[in-house]
């Protein structure tokens, strides 16, 4: 017969192994199943410039990728999702290597943007991640140990400057804001065209007007990495801009989409945000 003492004991012992058990199955989940569950997300702009140019092109980004000595499951994953969708614009925004990267974590960074294609091409910024060590973030825009572009690939970093792009005669504007801009620049940058705007942190899209027809496509905050309430978020202030944590954000014409990027900084753990390659379509 079981006395009360053994089944309060019992019922213990229970709970324990219950949350033991739950504890071991979130660390192996977090650690070694969601940073490689690389998605593809699709997200709607509602703008009728943007739609009128891009409506049947596919826009996609990428950012925060984190690439270390070791090449990632996630980044293998992210190039299948882009080889088998055949992009016609690439935007990638910023953090293509682990902080303090060393000279093999460049190398694979720069790997990585060699196997980027688009028709209309592909277009950067930099993050603060890819200026920790200075030196070798200059191999993104230049041929190393000299001023010439690049040969191993065919991204085009864009710092306080713009490129238009010409889509079968209509004009777009893709504008790029380096990670420690005066960002009162975007407003002497910025023309009557419709423009996509590429910031590593999302407080760009506060220096736009409402009425300019303008997407900000932003990373850095990977989403949390941990699924937390939005109303945490702004009171623990963990990143630049608080207010923009993930997702779409629209004011009037303006839009910004914050995505949770690719690779992960700090702790290589995800919980309920996993990695994501962006395809946007536009619609009036």
């Amino acid at each position: 017969m079981i006395t009360k003492k053994s089944y309060l004991t019992i019922r213990k012992n229970l709970l324990i192994a219950i949350i033991t058990l739950s504890l071991i199955v979130v660390f192996v989940y977090g650690f070694f199943i969601e940073p490689h569950m690389v998605n593809l997300k699709t997200v709607t702009i509602r703008n009728k410039a943007l739609a009128l140019t891009f409506k049947k092109l596919k826009i996609v980004q990428l950012s925060d990728l984190h690439i270390g000595r070791n090449k990632s499951i996630s980044t293998k994953r992210t190039l299948e999702i882009l080889n088998k969708l055949k992009p016609d614009l690439i935007l990638l925004t910023g953090d293509y290597v682990e902080w303090n990267g060393t000279k093999q974590s460049y190398d694979n960074a720069i790997d990585f943007l060699s196997q980027l294609n688009s028709p209309l091409g592909t277009y950067a910024v930099m993050g603060d991640a890819d200026y920790s060590s200075s030196r070798r973030s200059c191999r993104f825009c230049h041929e190393e140990g000299s001023a010439h572009p690049p040969t191993q690939h065919k991204v085009k970093f864009l710092r306080d400057t713009k490129t238009l792009i010409d889509v079968e005669g209509k004009r777009v504007s893709i504008i790029g804001v380096g990670r420690d801009s005066n960002l009162n620049v975007i407003n002497s940058i910025l023309t009557d065209d419709p423009t996509i705007l590429l910031s590593h942190f999302s407080s760009a899209y506060d220096y736009i007007n409402g009425k300019d027809n303008v997407l900000v496509l932003s990373g850095d905050t990977h989403g949390g990495q941990i699924y937390i309430p939005e109303f945490i978020w702004k009171i623990i202030k963990r990143k630049p801009d608080a207010k923009h944590k993930y997702g779409l954000y629209q004011d009037e014409s303006k839009s910004l989409y914050v995505t949770s990027g690719i690779g992960t900084s700090d702790i290589p753990f995800r919980l309920g945000v996993p990695p994501e390659v962006v395809l946007f379509e536009f619609t009036e």
